[in-house]
């Protein structure tokens, strides 16, 4: 089922299939959101939760048991249920009820949350731990944004630009081992503000920023200064991802708490990078927000 939730600047239309965002408006008409094509890529923005990325061989250790999760987690094929709806807000729910059996041993209660101001669209991960034990958690996002967004542009017409100096560099996927490779960190593919788009940058698939000085990034034309202003703060790490067909009109801006499996990683799940820790009874929100330059 489609939700569609909208002002007079702004609608954003959202598919209860993994609670995924697969429109975003402005008043112009202009499509900010991949349109998902299955000889491309079939998702446009999943959530990613319990796991980031893919496990080692998918199966992951967990209190001396053996659990298959599929890659990026099952919510991007779990139906969510509505929770509330207004005007301009929606919400979206599962529990662990709504897994697979025998894919994560923790309950859980997730709601995702859209809300719109002005230009501006927050989309909120809200987790709590509905056990009288820690539960322990990998999360993200995988916005896929339309890239070029006008007629008449190319990829190559775009940047991304960090809110401030980035210090550091990016890890590299290896796609014959399915893993970032730790050994090396390469240089920022800039001048450590923005990032010139090329397919060449992802020819070894995502880069990803494992530690971060900034958690604002903008992707924009700098002829026009028109693009789309993202904002991460509750993430501790940032991938950027396309496909490499040149009609792949997108890049994802991807904030995680986790990863991928790392070449330095072991297969228990308590030891992955950037691993969550909820308490009994806490809850913690997540949020992204999108901004419409």
């Amino acid at each position: 089922m489609l939700i569609t939730i909208k002002n007079n600047n702004v609608s954003a239309t959202i598919d209860t299939m993994g609670a995924q965002l697969i429109s975003l408006k402005d008043n112009k008409n202009t499509e900010y959101i991949w349109q998902r094509n299955p000889d491309i890529w079939k998702n446009c923005s999943p959530i990613l939760f319990p796991i980031v990325g893919n496990c080692r061989n998918n199966k992951t250790i967990i209190n001396g048991c053996a659990y298959e999760i599929p890659k990026h987690g099952p919510c991007k094929t779990t139906e969510f249920h509505m929770k509330a709806i207004t005007e301009s807000t929606a919400s979206f729910e599962i529990t662990e009820k709504d897994f697979p059996t025998d894919c994560y041993p923790y309950p859980f209660h997730l709601i995702v949350h859209y809300t719109l101001q002005n230009q501006t669209l927050d989309l909120t991960l809200e987790l709590s731990n509905s056990s009288e034990k820690p539960i322990f958690y990998c999360i993200g996002l995988h916005p896929g944004i339309c890239c070029p967004l006008h007629e008449g542009e190319t990829f190559e017409d775009y940047i991304l630009r960090f809110g401030r100096k980035q210090n550091f560099g990016y890890r590299r996927y290896d796609t014959k081992k399915q893993e970032f490779d730790m050994s090396h960190e390469y240089p920022f593919p800039g001048n450590q503000i923005e990032i010139p788009l090329s397919r060449e940058l992802f020819l070894h698939d995502a880069i990803w920023f494992d530690r971060l000085s900034s958690k604002e990034l903008s992707l924009i034309n700098p002829k026009t200064g028109h693009g789309l202003a993202t904002f991460f703060p509750d993430f501790e790490t940032v991938a950027f991802w396309t496909s490499l067909s040149k009609n792949a009109h997108y890049i994802c801006i991807e904030p995680w708490n986790g990863s991928a499996i790392c070449s330095d990683e072991d297969n228990e799940f308590l030891h992955k990078n950037h691993l969550q820790k909820l308490n009994p009874d806490d809850s913690k929100k997540y949020t992204m927000q999108f901004c419409i330059l």
